[in-house]
């Protein structure tokens, strides 16, 4: 009884057994699921290896042609005036100028006033654009004497002909004062006696030939009274005379070339010659 007991059980556990491993029929598809969270983001890949170049396209347009450039910077036209930048109305002006354009025509003036110039003399530049020249005395011209003022300072100006510009300063004084080492040992000076308001000749030579001088009494330390000017001859030699408006004594005349000469002398003014 046991036996068939144990039997049944182990034919039922085996069929039990087959009936499991048997595959049932694929049941119908579920829903898709919600998207799941996004992931982290991957590694940067390797660059990719460079396209070839391509063609070259043909050439653009000429570009229309641009304005003309500026003249190139010349240089600035300066003057100077030689031996001193002090003068009287007597004295002629040597200036000499330099940065002009080649063979310029120069007029060079002389400024009174914002409104009032006046021409003192001309020149023609070089072809290396400099030159030299000499004005004439400033009283000869009674327009610009009748206006100068002096110990003021007046500006010379340069204008070319080809638009070149330039300016220098001088001062006008009414006495020239000779320093004492511009006495030169080689050219004398004679003076001839007077009496006061009377008339003196001084008599110079030893200067340079065809030189401009200016002769003038020396009153004190710090004033020398222009007695006249002139021009020595070929030889260096002239004779000048006076008028001496003053008192009886002893003075000094001096006589001061342009190109270095001077020489001096005592004048005596006594009541009787």
């Amino acid at each position: 009884m046991i036996k068939a007991k144990t039997i049944i059980f182990y034919v039922l556990l085996f069929s039990l057994t087959i009936s499991c491993t048997v595959e049932g029929e694929i049941g119908p598809k579920g829903p898709i699921g919600n998207e799941g969270e996004k992931g982290s983001q991957g590694e940067k890949g390797n660059p990719g290896v460079p396209g070839i170049q391509g063609v070259s396209g043909p050439p653009g347009q000429l570009g229309n042609t641009g304005p003309q450039g500026q003249d190139a910077p010349q240089p600035q036209a300066t003057i100077i005036t030689i031996n001193n930048t002090v003068f009287t109305i007597q004295e002629e002006i040597e200036i000499w100028g330099s940065g002009f354009k080649p063979e310029e025509t120069i007029t060079l003036y002389i400024k009174i006033s914002d409104t009032l110039e006046s021409i003192i003399g001309t020149a023609v530049a070089t072809k290396s654009g400099s030159f030299t020249t000499k004005t004439k005395p400033l009283f000869n011209n009674s327009k610009i004497s009748s206006q100068i003022v002096n110990q003021s300072i007046y500006t010379i100006l340069a204008k070319g002909s080809k638009n070149s510009k330039s300016s220098t300063a001088i001062q006008i004084i009414p006495k020239q004062i000779i320093p004492k080492h511009l006495i030169s040992p080689d050219a004398n000076l004679i003076v001839s006696a007077t009496v006061p308001n009377g008339s003196t000749v001084a008599y110079g030579s030893g200067f340079n030939s065809n030189e401009n001088f200016i002769l003038g009494i020396i009153l004190n330390s710090n004033t020398t009274k222009i007695l006249g000017s002139g021009t020595s001859n070929s030889s260096g030699a002239f004779k000048l005379e006076s008028i001496i408006d003053l008192g009886t004594g002893i003075y000094t005349v001096i006589a001061e070339g342009k190109q270095g000469s001077s020489a001096s002398a005592p004048l005596l003014i006594s009541l009787y010659k």
